[in-house]
């Protein structure tokens, strides 16, 4: 219940025994029981604003200490994320490297296959020639 609906109830209690025209003692009762109920209700209401504002402090704090704990983890999440990219370039590179290497040897070793094929077939070539010229009587 909030102050004026009680300032307003007493009022109409303050009216109520006026018209009724009671004694001065019953007035005076009547006017101490509503000043009492009067200074109740400022106390309490009194008591509900500063409980709304430890409240309300603590809100502002644990909000402070959740943003604070937010940002925290999004830093690391962006470090994080930074090594992770740091890393995956990094593999990616010694695997291109790697890549080139192997092409490199392949390229070679292929090289030295076509080499080694075209002597093999000078050499039986020159030897096929020398047995022609041998069975043709001319070596």
């Amino acid at each position: 219940m909030n102050i004026q609906k009680l300032f307003a109830a007493a009022f109409a209690a303050i009216l109520a025994l006026s018209v009724a025209a009671c004694s001065k003692e019953e007035m005076d009762s009547a006017k101490s029981s509503v000043q009492d109920a009067a200074e109740e209700a400022a106390e309490t209401a009194g008591d509900a604003a500063d409980a709304a504002g430890d409240m309300a402090s603590d809100t502002v704090d644990a909000t402070g200490e959740a943003m604070a704990d937010a940002g925290e983890a999004i830093e690391d999440a962006a470090v994080a994320t930074g090594e992770a990219v740091e890393d995956a370039a990094d593999a990616a590179g010694e695997a291109v490297d790697e890549a080139v290497d192997a092409a490199a040897d392949m390229a070679n070793d292929a090289g030295e296959a076509v080499e080694g094929a075209a002597d093999d077939a000078s050499d039986a070539a020159s030897d096929a020639a020398d047995e022609a010229n041998k069975a043709m009587g001319k070596g």
